[in-house]
Parts: structure tokens; C-alpha cells; sequence
């Protein structure tokens, strides 16, 4: 998918040119916010359903799916009503040209198609809950496929951003459908008990507990995670969001795919937490820590070393958008990456509410200093934000509340992030000399130099980071899913 993706960028960029390009960038930051409207519904079910799966309570499940469809058809119709309101106001969100206007209103109603798909939303959550996250993966690519082909075929048709917004519906109906047919033994009856009534007044109270902190949490999320783009398109230019999102996009790339780590493992931490094995828990949080440092660690290094010469083979160089953006992406990319993981053990275990005053207290910042910055310092405004946000609260604040929370020693979950980096540090710098000096400059051999560092980093890091017994206790489960793959 990667490969895919990067192949089909400069095909789309070609035929859209960088402002239209940038406006959907956007487009599809504002279309996020509408997500604010289910009210935290989504992060309350997924902890729900996932403790209920644990304790093996089928009604539980049943009656949490019947309360989340009915309340998921609501915000869908909420939602359309969003759409229409950001569709009216959409050059003023999006200051493009006057020949696009047009072109953009129509992005944002075609988006309205989506937001009829909300209401099967739960079906995700049942999926999580179920630590079937191999499905979503598989669905996802799907989707990916579908979006990418789509965009690529209406970008050349000469449809502009309402093309690529037609391709996003289609892609999310493909997703849909994958769900609904996973799920096809128990969609009608869940549907037709949401059509008949609620469900049980006990799985609606259990979901009001934890709207409002959800909603809370999802807000500070939206804020922070969609509001670069924002800014760079409000307070310099959206012909400027296409350098700013393609000079990322390895390091995004990386984020995404280390906290796919944290979304396939909540549950299974979710399931130890209601379980009361703490001393497991504990073992798996140290470990899947590690590992996410040390990958993240091991893509990222290369990426900040090449990604000038990959932005100028892929796109051009005149798309770059400089070494400081790629290293703050970079840093920004492994510490959302390690909070993410954390974070999703405080949510999954219905404990939302105790990271709910460093989340607010972050956001603020980030939000501030990232319209300050960005005046002062221009493009790289937005990521400084963020890195003295993440510096300011989450670094230190969020391994104490595991360890009040989780009994898992905070000194020791610093130790599993700082001794990758540790490692880390020296190595980027003889990386940084070795490509200055004798970099290569064409598509192989940036490839096989950049896999080579990741290589030599994994393998040091093996050596290095990991102790005795957990480099054992990996093999034995790599092992144990080669030989489940291979039956």
C-alpha cells in the first residue's frame, strides 16, 4: 500500500497542480471535525464491548451494538446538516482561487454520502473489541486500493477535488461492506432490535458515563492532530499545505503503521486489565514500549536522513519543504506513536477520565504555540507546536499516570523509550555524515541504503536494548505465527 500510495501521489499532483491538492488536504481536515458530533459515542463503546468480550457476555455485546446503531443513525443525520453548513462557508475555510470554488462546495457535498455510512460504525468497535484487528487491516488496505484507484482515475478525468471526494465515499463503502459481511450472522438482529426500541437502560447508562469524556478527548485529538493543515492553509497559503503534507509523508507513513502496534493490542491489554493480571499487563506494556521505540526508531532514522533526496525524486525538489520539518515530523511521528499506546490503555479500560486534564492542558498549548510559531517562523510553525506541547506536558506527565493507574513503574517505561534513543542518537549522526557524503541519488540505491540502515539499527537494537529473556520470548512467538501461517 505504501508503494501504491507513493506511485499514485505524483500522478494526482500532476493533474490536480499544488492548490487543489492542498485544499483537499484540508477539505479532509475540516470533513474530520464532523466526527466531534457523535459525541464521544465511539470511544465509549469500544471499552465497553471490549470488557464485555473479555468476560464473555454476549447480551452485553448485543445490547451495546443495538444502543450504538441507534445512537450512530442520529449523528448521521446531524451530520448532514455539517456537511451542508461547511459546504456553504467553504472558500472562507479554504481560501482558494474563484475558478475553484465551485469545484470545492461540491467536495464537501459529495462528502455527505459518507456520513450516511455512520450509523454501521459499531461494527468497527465489535471487530476491536474482539482483537480481530487482522480484519480491519485487510479491509483497510481494501479501502486504500479502492481510494487510491479512484483518485487516480477522476484526478485524470479532470473532476478536481470533488473527484477525490467521490473516490473517499466509495473507498468507505467498500470498507462498509467488508464489515457488514464479517459480521452477517448477527447484523440483522442487531439492526432490527435497533429498529424495534433501545436497548436495555444498563447499556445506555454504561455508554453516558463515558460520552462526555470521550467527546472531550476526541476534540483535544481533532485539535491537535487536524489542525496543521488549518493553519498553514488559513495563515500563509493551501498551495503551501502540498509541500508541508508531502515533505511528511514518509514520516506519517511511520507513525501510522507503529500505532496500528497500539490499535491491535488494546484490547488484549484491555482483557489482562478486567482479568486482574497486573504483573502481565505490566510485561506486555514494557514490551510492546520497546518495540515500538526501537521500529519507530529504525524507520525513522533512515527517513530523516534520505527524505530530502526521496521528496526530490518523487515530486520534485522545489516540493521540499526542509530538513527541519522532516526532523520535527520525525519526532513528533515516534512520540504520538509511544502516547498513542499508552493512551489507548487508559481508554480501553474505561479510564478515560484521568487523562483527560494533561490531554486539554496539551492541546491548548500545541493549538497556541502553533498559530504563534507558525507567524514567526513560518512553514514549520505547526510541528514546533506540537514538539514543545509534547515536551511540555506528555513526556513526563503521561509515564507517571501509567504507573498510577497501571502499577507499571514509570522509571522503567522511561528506560524502554530512552535507551533506543540513546542508541539512537549517535548512529543518525554517522548516518547524517555517511549519506552527506556518500549518499545515493537514485531510486535503488536510495532504497537499499535506507533498508540497510533500518537493518543495521534493528540488529544493533537486538543486541543492545532488548534483554536475554525478551529477545527469547520474541522468537518463540514469531516462531509460533510462522508456523500458524505456513499450516
Amino acid at each position: 500500500m505504501v508503494v501504491v500510495g507513493l506511485f499514485a501521489t505524483p500522478l494526482i499532483l500532476h493533474w490536480l497542480h499544488d492548490e487543489r491538492f492542498g485544499a483537499f488536504q484540508v477539505t479532509t481536515d475540516w470533513m474530520g471535525y464532523l466526527g466531534l458530533l457523535e459525541f464521544g459515542l465511539g470511544g465509549a463503546l469500544m471499552p465497553l464491548i471490549a470488557i464485555s468480550e473479555a468476560r464473555r457476555d454476549e447480551k452485553s455485546v448485543h445490547d451495546l451494538m443495538v444502543t450504538g446503531v441507534r445512537a450512530y443513525t442520529k449523528v448521521a443525520m446531524v451530520s448532514v446538516v455539517g456537511v451542508v453548513i461547511l459546504a456553504l462557508f467553504a472558500t472562507r475555510l479554504i481560501p482558494v482561487q474563484p475558478r475553484y470554488a465551485s469545484d470545492l462546495r461540491y467536495s464537501f457535498l459529495i462528502g455527505g454520502f459518507g456520513v450516511l455510512m455512520i450509523p454501521l460504525l459499531p461494527f468497527r468497535a465489535l471487530i476491536e473489541g474482539r482483537q480481530q484487528g487482522y480484519w480491519l487491516s485487510a479491509f483497510l488496505s481494501a479501502q486504500s486500493m479502492t481510494i487510491t484507484a479512484g483518485s487516480l482515475i477522476l484526478a485524470w478525468a479532470g473532476w478536481g477535488i470533488t473527484g477525490q471526494s467521490v473516490a473517499v465515499v466509495v473507498g468507505a463503502a467498500v470498507f462498509n461492506a467488508a464489515l457488514l459481511w464479517l459480521c452477517r450472522s448477527e447484523v440483522p438482529s442487531i439492526f432490527l432490535d435497533a429498529i424495534k426500541g433501545p436497548a436495555p437502560e444498563a447499556a445506555r447508562s454504561d455508554v453516558r458515563k463515558l460520552n462526555l469524556p470521550t467527546f472531550v478527548l476526541n476534540l483535544c485529538g481533532r485539535v491537535s492532530l487536524l489542525t496543521d493543515n488549518i493553519v498553514v492553509s488559513g495563515l500563509l497559503s493551501p498551495a503551501l499545505v502540498t509541500p508541508f503534507v508531502l515533505t511528511q509523508r514518509l514520516t506519517s507513513l511511520a507513525q501510522r503503521e507503529l500505532q496500528t502496534i497500539g490499535n491491535a493490542s488494546w484490547a488484549a491489554l484491555a482483557e489482562l486489565s478486567a482479568q486482574g493480571r497486573k504483573e502481565v499487563f505490566a510485561r506486555r506494556l514494557l514490551e510492546l514500549t520497546r518495540v515500538v521505540a526501537v521500529l519507530g526508531l529504525a524507520a525513522l532514522v533512515p527517513i530523516v536522513a534520505f527524505n530530502r533526496q526521496f521528496v526530490s525524486l518523487w515530486v520534485g525538489g522545489g516540493r521540499y519543504a526542509g530538513d527541519l520539518i522532516t526532523a520535527l515530523a520525525a519526532v513528533n511521528g515516534l512520540l504520538q506513536a509511544i502516547f498513542s499506546l499508552w493512551g489507548w490503555c487508559a481508554t480501553g479500560t474505561g479510564q478515560i477520565r484521568r487523562i483527560l486534564p494533561m490531554t486539554i492542558v496539551q492541546t491548548a498549548l500545541n493549538l497556541v504555540l502553533s498559530i504563534t510559531f507558525t507567524f514567526a517562523f513560518g512553514l514549520a510553525g505547526p510541528l514546533l507546536g506540537t514538539t514543545a506541547a509534547f515536551m511540555a506536558v506528555s513526556v513526563w506527565y503521561m509515564p507517571m499516570l501509567m504507573s498510577e493507574m497501571f502499577e507499571v513503574p514509570a522509571s522503567r517505561l522511561i528506560y524502554c523509550v530512552a535507551a533506543p534513543i540513546a542508541l539512537a542518537l549517535p548512529y543518525a549522526a554517522v548516518i547524517d555524515w555517511l549519506v552527506r557524503s556518500y549518499g545515493a541519488t537514485g531510486w535503488i540505491g536510495i532504497a537499499y541504503q535506507m533498508l540497510s540502515v533500518a537493518v543495521v539499527y534493528l540488529l544493533l537494537a537486538w543486541l543492545v536494548v532488548f534483554h536475554p529473556e525478551e529477545r527469547a520470548s520474541l522468537m518463540s512467538r514469531f516462531r509460533m505465527v510462522l508456523r500458524a501461517a505456513t499450516a
